[in-house]
Order: structure tokens, then C-alpha cells, then sequence
């Protein structure tokens, strides 16, 4: 069996920050020590501007918001007047048995609200959100955004290789029942609130989706099963399949990605 394990392996970086901005990092929502984001804000701008959150992957066990760096030179270039936000969430150990499901995603949601709480601060919109993420982290924006969401204020989500269906996930990998506490069988409702094909409605948020056809890790049809949903639902999607690619890829494909993100965005934001 394959060890789960959902991070972004193969990513190529070709971007260098800009520093026409102001970083704040480390700023705690809570308080433990991986309770935190970095934020990076624009110019001062009088407008209140959307707010990019950045979810990164690694198993729910691992990984760390510097993953997602790779994505702040692309967004800043085409949206240079948005507030962006990497946070971390707590994560979970087998070894301790300590964080498990619903750790993960009920920091998100603290975050996400401290973020709002502080609107006035970063200067934006509380009802324009965009949140993006990779592989478990996609899991987690997918959940927020479609799950946790009741007031519509996540507008998009950009979905790169993320599980949809935690209990079709378990067929192929059952470490995730100490993840989740259990198996799909002994508790169904936790499966399927981690899951996003049982939420998905007319008011979801529009979404993209990015998998690699030859993923060993994360399966396409857990991104299959989803663009259903979202078809039947008659929710704003793209699916962009990369043939022969795994789970992440290198360039020219992210560059598409990149490129494919930002279209989204502005189709479906501005």
C-alpha cells in the first residue's frame, strides 16, 4: 500500500517575491504554535480589496504555509492590490494520536474568522474570499468553502488534487481511519462531513479544479466525482486534467495552472 501522503512533490518554482508589499508573518489565531499565517498586503489602497487563503497539503500530518509561497509572485502580479494569506493548522500525529480530525478544518475556520474579525486591519472585503489549496490543504478549502460556509462569502475555490470523498479516499488508503477516529463503516457522518459531495448546492462557490490523471496518491475520480456534483448542481466549474502527471507537477504545467487560476479568479470575482 502506498503511505498517504498529500504534498506537492515535484513543484518547479520559477517566481522571486516582490517587496512592493508589507508581510507580517507568524501572526497567531490561537494558541498553539502552529496556530498562524503570514499575510501580505498591498500598497495601501481606500478600496477594501478580496482576500486570497492560501491552504497548504501534506497528509494532514505534515507540510507547512511556506509550501505555498510558490503562489504569492503569480497572484501578486495579476492581482496586485489583494491581501493573501499562508496559514498553518495544527497537525496531526500518529505516533501521539494527538490532533485528529476535525483539528484540521476547525482551524481553518478559526482562522478564517480571525481573518474577518480583522477586517479593518488588512483592509478587506470579509465578503470576497478566495481560498486555495493543495492536495489535503485543497480538502480543507474545499470543506470551508462549501461545508462551513453559510453566509456565501468564500467566492472561489481552487481545488489542486484534493479529496472529495474521505470515505472513498479509505478504500485505498486505511490509515485514514486514525486520521478520522475511526472507519467509514463505524462512523459515516464524520466520512462525510470531511467530504464536500453531500454539500455541494446551487450556491456553492464557483470552483477550478487541477489533477493529474496518473495521480497514485489522491485518485482523479475523486476530482471526477466532484465536477459531477458540481455539473448536476449547475455551479460555475473547470476541470483541467494533465495527463501522465502525479500528484503536483512540474513546469509548463504549473505555469498553466497558474495562468488557468488567475483566469478563474478574474471570471468569476472582478
Amino acid at each position: 500500500m502506498k503511505k498517504l501522503k498529500l504534498i506537492l512533490p515535484f513543484l518547479i518554482v520559477g517566481w522571486q517575491l516582490t517587496s512592493a508589499q508589507t508581510v507580517k508573518k507568524d501572526v497567531a489565531y490561537g494558541d498553539d504554535d502552529k496556530q498562524n499565517f503570514d499575510v501580505y498586503l498591498p500598497q495601501q489602497t481606500k478600496t477594501k480589496t478580496p482576500a486570497i487563503i492560501l491552504i497548504h497539503g501534506g497528509s494532514w500530518t505534515g507540510g507547512d504555509k511556506t509550501n505555498m509561497t510558490h503562489w504569492l509572485k503569480p497572484l501578486q502580479t495579476a492581482f496586485p492590490g489583494d491581501a493573501i494569506f499562508t496559514i498553518n493548522y495544527r497537525l496531526a500525529s500518529r505516533e501521539k494520536m494527538a490532533n485528529a480530525w476535525p483539528t484540521q478544518i476547525n482551524d481553518v475556520d478559526a482562522a478564517v474568522t480571525f481573518i474577518k474579525n480583522h477586517a479593518a486591519e488588512y483592509n478587506i472585503n470579509t465578503k470576497q474570499l478566495i481560498l486555495l489549496g493543495e492536495s489535503a490543504g485543497a480538502q480543507l478549502a474545499l470543506v470551508e468553502g462549501f461545508n462551513h460556509d453559510p453566509n456565501h462569502n468564500v467566492k472561489v475555490v481552487v481545488d489542486l488534487f484534493g479529496p472529495t470523498d474521505m470515505a472513498d479516499l479509505y478504500k485505498a488508503h486505511h490509515e485514514l481511519a486514525i486520521l478520522m477516529q475511526g472507519t467509514p463503516e463505524k462512523i459515516p457522518a464524520v466520512y462525510a462531513d470531511a467530504g464536500v459531495l453531500q454539500h455541494v448546492s446551487k450556491n456553492s462557490p464557483p470552483t477550478i479544479i487541477f489533477h493529474g490523471t496518473a495521480d497514485p496518491v489522491v485518485p482523479i475520480s475523486e476530482s471526477d466525482s466532484l465536477s459531477v456534483k458540481l455539473n448536476e448542481a449547475r455551479v460555475p466549474f473547470s476541470f483541467i486534467r494533465y495527463k501522465g502527471k502525479g500528484h503536483g507537477w512540474p513546469e509548463p504545467e504549473m505555469q498553466d495552472t497558474y495562468s488557468k487560476t488567475i483566469a478563474f479568479i478574474k471570471d468569476y470575482l472582478r
